[in-house]
Parts: structure tokens; C-alpha cells; sequence
């Protein structure tokens, strides 16, 4: 009952911080954010605090993913907590009428010359909303330990396989072309994922590892595309 009561507690906390920020015209000035969980090292499921109340202490597991989380536009703190992996943390300043999207993995850092053992910190990738595209599109992004991942694309009526060479947290895109069927994407071989564009928006394919170093991916709409930064 007690986490019951926090979960609602915070939640008319965040709608009393949004209808603060009520704009002239009487509309809450709202973006919305959304979280992606790539951390593979450490244990349990990551925690994720916004402004310092953690919305789901569930948490979640690797591959997972939020949905829209509502908030009042302007500037957050927004925490990835996870057991034996150093916490991350990023501000945002949030605009009306946007969505955010956040990807949160793990980085090795060395050992230091003071005899400090290696360890795993926890780093945090925006994707901001862009506009200059149109149709159907496919955006790859990397937050694997290696340097590139080649991936190919098997799209409906194109005759040859579309490769795309994904370097370490950056962005790739391919052009689904009008396509509603599924494409396939695959990594060494083997499908990590499939798209199926039902209307004309940006398909987002995140590649990462697992706990034992697997390449996955996890997808995920957007009807703006998207950059990393």
C-alpha cells in the first residue's frame, strides 16, 4: 500500500508541476520522455528517477522500454540507477509538444594507476526529435562495446540487401521506401529485429549486448525521426 501511495503521490505531484506551467493561452506546456534500459552488467532491473521520485521501483529489465512519460516542459534531472553499476545522470530541458527519448547503458572504466579495480558506469544517449525527413524510415543506433556493427536490411520489393555500417553511438538511416511489410534486420547472420511500418514515421532500432554479450535490439516508433545528441 505504501508504494501505492507514493506511485499516486508523485503522479498528482507531476500533473500539479505540469498545470503549473500552463501557457497563455490555457494549455499545459507538456513533452514527454521516453526510456530505453540497455544496462546488460549489475543485477536486478534499473530504476529510473525523474527530479529524484522514482516512478516505477519495479525498475526495469534490459530490453525494456517506457512508454511516454508526461512532464512539465522545461528542465528535469533524470537518474539510471542499477546494483553493481555506477548511477548516471542527466538534466533535459524538455520543450512543449516533444519527445525524448533517453538510452541508458553501461561503460567499462579501466583500472587506475591508484590500484582502483576496474568497473561499469552508467552513461546516458538523448535522441532528440528532428523534422526534415518524410515517408518511411528506418534509424539504427549502436550502444554495443564495439567500434561499428555491420548490419543488413532485408526491405520488401528491393532487390538487394541494404547494408548499413552503425558506428558506436551515432545513427545510421535507411530508407523503407512506401513498404507497409515487415522488414528484417539482421546482425552476423542472425534477425535481431523487425519493422513493420504501418504509417509513414521513423522506425528505431537500438542494438546492444546482453548480460553474456549478445548483440540484441530493441525497436520502437517515432512518427519524427530522430538524432543522437
Amino acid at each position: 500500500m505504501k508504494t501505492i501511495s507514493k506511485i499516486f503521490a508523485t503522479t498528482l505531484c507531476m500533473f500539479a508541476s505540469m498545470f503549473s506551467a500552463i501557457g497563455k493561452e490555457g494549455s499545459p506546456e507538456v513533452g514527454f520522455l521516453r526510456i530505453i534500459n540497455a544496462i546488460a552488467p549489475g543485477n536486478d532491473t534499473t530504476r529510473v528517477l525523474i527530479d529524484g521520485e522514482d516512478l516505477f521501483p519495479k525498475g526495469y529489465q534490459i530490453g525494456q522500454r517506457s512508454g511516454g512519460i508526461g512532464l512539465a516542459a522545461g528542465t528535469h534531472t533524470v537518474t539510471l540507477q542499477k546494483n553493481g553499476v555506477e548511477s548516471g545522470t542527466t538534466k533535459i530541458d524538455l520543450k512543449s509538444g516533444e519527445t525524448l527519448s533517453l538510452i541508458g547503458f553501461a561503460e567499462k572504466i579501466p583500472a587506475t594507476d591508484d590500484n582502483a579495480p576496474p568497473r561499469w558506469m552508467t552513461k546516458i544517449l538523448k535522441l532528440k526529435q528532428s523534422d526534415p525527413e518524410h515517408g518511411f524510415r528506418m534509424t539504427l543506433l549502436s550502444v554495443c562495446d564495439l567500434d561499428e556493427v555491420k548490419v543488413d536490411a532485408i526491405i520488401p520489393g528491393q532487390k538487394d540487401i541494404t547494408i548499413a555500417h552503425v558506428k558506436r553511438l551515432s545513427t545510421a538511416a535507411i530508407d523503407l521506401g512506401s513498404t507497409r511489410s515487415e522488414a528484417m534486420v539482421k546482425v552476423g547472420g542472425e534477425i535481431i529485429s523487425t519493422v513493420s511500418p504501418d504509417e509513414p514515421g521513423n522506425h528505431v532500432v537500438v542494438i546492444y549486448q546482453d548480460a553474456e554479450g549478445k548483440i540484441r535490439a530493441l525497436t520502437f516508433f517515432d512518427p519524427k525521426f530522430v538524432i543522437a545528441g
